[in-house]
């Protein structure tokens, strides 16, 4: 009976060791588990956070091209609205040129007409002019002229 006792009690005592090392490892296999939520949710949540700071990078990036965009849009307008005022300006300095050509024209041909008629006055009525007479009928002429364009 003191076999059987001893051998009873070695029993127990193997039983609580055994059931000491199942627990300990129950335990460790859980707090591993537990662990392993934890560095998951972890990840979890550091991707979220990733995405979103990434969502953001590409609405600031957005948001500088379409500005970008738009300033490019707005110097190309001034730009054009600048080619548009200078060639206004060059039509207009035309425009001035060829009035101040067509007045010097205008007062050389009455300079010539004059000599001319002149010229021809004098040839005809050579023997009957006297100076003064000649220059009364040159203001005259060149008074008929004046008269002439400004009608036109």
């Amino acid at each position: 009976r003191s076999t059987l006792l001893a051998s009873s009690a070695a029993s127990d005592v193997y039983k609580r060791q055994m059931l000491k090392v199942m627990d300990d490892r129950r335990n460790k296999i859980r707090n591993d588990l537990d662990s392993a939520a934890r560095s998951s949710a972890e990840a979890a949540k550091l991707k979220s956070d990733l995405e979103a700071e990434l969502a953001n990078a590409q609405v600031a990036a957005q948001g500088i091209v379409d500005k970008a965009v738009k300033e490019a849009k707005v110097q190309a307008q001034a730009q054009i609205d600048e080619a548009h005022a200078a060639i206004e300006r060059e039509k207009v300095q035309a425009a001035k040129q060829i009035e101040r050509e067509r007045k010097d024209a205008l007062e050389d041909l009455k300079t010539q007409m004059a000599a001319l008629s002149c010229d021809i006055a004098s040839k005809i009525i050579s023997k009957n002019m006297t100076p003064d007479t000649n220059d009364r009928l040159i203001a005259e002429s060149i008074a008929r002229l004046d008269a002439g364009q400004a009608g036109k």
